[in-house]
């Protein structure tokens, strides 16, 4: 029962301080908006869970695998960030909320939308 508890704890820290530490980067940045996380949603481990997306994956069928985002920025391009507990976020940019344009790991791309002719 101590080890569950323990656990738990941990999990809810490591949840605070990944929210903290992404505020903390983008605190200069007036579009930032921090969202409410459901308590029991999906929360995604690491980067790797964002490398199955392809042209045809959608915003929601990514929040539907990975869980909601922890914030989100901008005007034309919504930018929505998952921050992590090793200071590290995978921020992926949509300009109509359904259609993933790019996604990138603190600033290197691991996926970018081909243009369809």
């Amino acid at each position: 029962m101590k080890t569950w508890l323990l656990a738990f704890a941990l999990l809810f820290a490591s949840h605070e301080a990944s929210a903290t530490t992404c505020k903390q980067k983008h605190s200069s940045d007036n579009s930032y908006v921090e969202l409410a996380v459901p308590d029991g949603a999906p929360r995604p481990a690491s980067v790797e869970e964002f490398k199955f997306i392809t042209d045809d994956t959608t915003f929601d069928e990514l929040v539907a695998k990975v869980g909601p985002p922890h914030a989100s920025y901008g005007s034309r391009t919504s930018y929505l960030i998952w921050c992590f507990a090793d200071g590290s976020e995978v921020t992926v940019a949509t300009k109509d909320r359904v259609a993933i344009e790019n996604v990138r790991h603190d600033g290197k791309q691991i996926f970018k939308r081909t243009r369809k002719k």
